[in-house]
């Protein structure tokens, strides 16, 4: 008798279970949070390109150009093997008449390394007085970017945390806790961003959202290192 009571009860514990309500969402508002800086270069690449179309059998102005070069370096007390023949490229003309004396376009990439980015100004022209196309600066460094990037990094949730703040406390309510935190890569969107993480409920607010236009970008200083730390951050909102 007992057996059977625990069986008809059963059924009636399953049905009240299902019928238990799931737990409202938390009530949440995601900002956004950016700190940025710009440092100067300790130390940088020059990537200077010459071109030419010579009749190259005859013609000695490669060499004559790549010793210009090397004077102007040697004038700068810049050490010769800063400098290095970074890419030769040659396309000929004329089909089989290339083997005699024919017009060549080439193309000589250097790459300069510089200790002392303080030159450029005086260097750059000279650079260019020996015949450089091209003058690109690449690989800047310097030994503050590591502690740069970790300070960005307080900022930007600090920036984060005041704009959630003002917010919520205009529309009456209390900020709460951190629920989620996402670093924004360069050409990540919010949605990139959530879906990596897999969070159902932000993902489908993202989803929501009306489609944005491309925000202007700033022109970057070329000689300059620009550090920028971006987080997405999801707060809890309290009554």
């Amino acid at each position: 008798m007992r057996r059977l009571l625990l069986l008809s009860l059963l059924p009636l514990a399953q049905v009240g279970a299902a019928q238990v309500p799931a737990p409202p969402m938390p009530r949440t508002i995601l900002v956004r949070g950016t700190a940025e800086r710009e440092l100067d270069p300790e130390k940088l690449d020059l990537l200077l390109t010459y071109r030419f179309s010579d009749n190259v059998r005859e013609s000695e102005r490669t060499q004559s150009q790549e010793e210009n070069l090397r004077q102007v370096l040697s004038r700068a007390n810049i050490a010769a093997d800063k400098l290095v023949l970074e890419e030769l490229s040659a396309t000929g003309y004329g089909g089989l008449s290339k083997v005699g004396n024919a017009n060549v376009a080439l193309t000589k990439v250097y790459r300069l390394t510089l200790d002392n980015p303080q030159q450029l100004n005086t260097l750059v022209p000279q650079l260019v007085q020996t015949g450089a196309d091209n003058i690109r600066f690449v690989n800047l460094q310097n030994s503050k970017l590591v502690a740069t990037k970790a300070e960005l990094i307080t900022q930007a949730a600090t920036d984060a945390r005041q704009k959630a703040t003002f917010a919520v406390k205009a529309a009456g309510g209390q900020l709460g806790g951190v629920v989620t935190m996402l670093e924004v890569l360069p050409d990540a969107t919010y949605s990139e961003a959530v879906l990596r993480e897999s969070w159902q409920q932000l993902n489908s607010y993202y989803k929501a959202m009306p489609a944005r236009s491309a925000p202007e970008v700033a022109t970057p200083s070329l000689r300059k290192i620009k550090v920028q730390m971006v987080y997405d951050v999801v707060f809890e909102i309290r009554p």
